[in-house]
């Protein structure tokens, strides 16, 4: 049952390519993958707070907050208290994190492209269409769906107050990809 699992076989596609894609990120950039994905994700929505940087990482607050260091360490990132809440601080990509973020990117897309080698042109497309309709349900009706089916699962504990405010917070964002 495990391995005909959809969640159990995106994942494990998901770790094996990252798996050995990481040592050459490292090798020829200084930052693993998860790294790059932080670092990627701050390029990308430039001022973006901690909390909704560690809503789309999709790793644990910690593991963000001790990768986020890294990076600032590393001159890749900087932090801005934010203008309008002091309590918080926005989070930007320096030049330096911005070169390195575009030197990589094309070996991530050789990448993405060797994992899709088994699939034709057409089959390409029509995974890729199919996955970002999956990701698309799965943000914008998956909870409602499961709160219908599995009222149970709805109120349980699993996802923490804080968390549930951070993604919260993050959807109302206009900029926010959530």
């Amino acid at each position: 049952m495990l391995r005909q699992s959809l969640t159990y076989q995106l994942v494990s596609i998901a770790e094996d390519a990252i798996g050995q894609g990481a040592s050459l990120f490292k090798q020829r950039f200084g930052l693993d993958v998860h790294e790059l994905r932080v670092l990627r994700l701050i390029d990308d929505e430039p001022g973006v707070t901690f909390t909704a940087l560690a809503a789309n990482t999709k790793f644990e607050r910690s593991a963000t907050s001790r990768i986020l260091s890294r990076l600032v360490k590393a001159s890749l990132v900087r932090r801005r208290i934010d203008a309008f809440d002091a309590r918080h601080f926005q989070l930007f990509a320096t030049p330096k994190g911005k070169a390195l973020r575009i030197a990589a990117d094309p070996l991530s897309l050789q990448l993405e492209a060797l994992v899709l080698a088994p699939l034709g042109a057409e089959e390409r497309r029509q995974f890729l269409a199919a996955l970002a309709k999956i990701s698309d349900w799965v943000k914008n009706g998956f909870n409602v769906e499961m709160a219908k089916r599995f009222p149970e699962a709805h109120r349980s504990p699993a996802v923490k107050p804080a968390r549930r405010r951070a993604v919260a917070t993050a959807k109302r964002s206009p900029t926010h990809p959530l």
